[in-house]
């Protein structure tokens, strides 16, 4: 029993990252027609902290480099690449001397919405506080906070991925955040990687069929590492707990999957 169990487990872990995995490229449009890279540099110069304390306090060139070259929409990549790794810039030259500080709501949102790097336009109206700590400079702490305690960012315009593997057709969601999400960024050479994930799941309609059925609904990503200039990334990602709190499994899977963690490659977005 036990070698079953462990056997779905990993079909579960496999399966749950490849939904991910872009299907529908028609979809993948860059949009250019009203976008400007230099209203999104204006943005970040224009932000500020919860006492009106400027978070920049002049230009930078070797950041706007980075930006620009970020944002160049003659190159395909996943707008997940853009907003953590603008994010990591924003940490790294901010020169605001405090380590830890609130950005400004309202200035984060414009910023959000200019730089296009959420699909859905309206999603950025969900926050109510970003909050960042820069105690280890190489490696920043965001915290997001929402309106709601459940707030839900629909995958691929709505429509979800599919994919259909181990005998049934999975389907990749939503992501779900839980009133607040929380992560850190680091680079790994030229990349720039999120790891410790915490209140957000991966929803849909995942599982097995055939020599088990079993279905799964959450799924936790662990950290994603992505590769600079393209729509891969480096992702690993294991069954949620939040599965267990909700759906009703037998105690060994729940156990299994407390120690397994799937890592794969593949295009990665939102």
């Amino acid at each position: 029993m036990f070698k079953h169990s462990f056997f779905v487990v990993l079909v579960l872990l496999l399966f749950a990252s490849s939904a991910f995995a872009i299907e529908n490229r028609s979809k993948q449009v860059l949009e250019t027609t009203d976008f400007s890279v230099d209203q999104v540099l204006n943005d970040v110069y224009a932000l500020v902290d919860s006492e009106n304390i400027k978070l920049f306090d002049q230009k930078n060139e070797e950041m706007d480099s980075y930006l620009i070259a970020l944002f160049d929409t003659s190159i395909l990549r996943s707008k997940l690449e853009q907003f953590y790794t603008m994010l990591y810039y924003i940490s790294k030259y901010a020169t605001i001397e405090k380590d830890e500080l609130n950005i400004d709501r309202d200035l984060t949102i414009k910023l959000l919405i200019s730089s296009r790097v959420f699909t859905d336009r309206e999603f950025p109206k969900n926050i109510s506080n970003v909050f960042l700590s820069r105690e280890n400079r190489e490696k920043p702490l965001y915290k997001v906070s929402f309106s709601n305690d459940r707030v839900e960012l629909g995958l691929n315009y709505g429509d979800g991925y599919g994919i259909s593997k181990v005998g049934m057709n999975q389907e990749a969601q939503a992501l779900v955040f839980y009133g607040a999400f929380s992560f850190k960024l680091r680079t790994k050479g030229e990349n720039v990687e999120a790891y410790n994930f915490d209140g957000v799941d991966l929803y849909g309609n995942f599982g097995s069929r055939g020599f088990v059925n079993v279905d799964i609904n959450y799924v936790a990503v662990k950290s994603v590492e992505f590769h600079k200039a393209s729509e891969m990334a480096l992702v690993k990602a294991k069954v949620s707990r939040k599965e267990f709190e909700i759906n009703k499994h037998t105690w060994l899977l729940g156990l299994v999957t407390r120690f397994v963690t799937d890592k794969s490659l593949q295009p990665l977005d939102w």
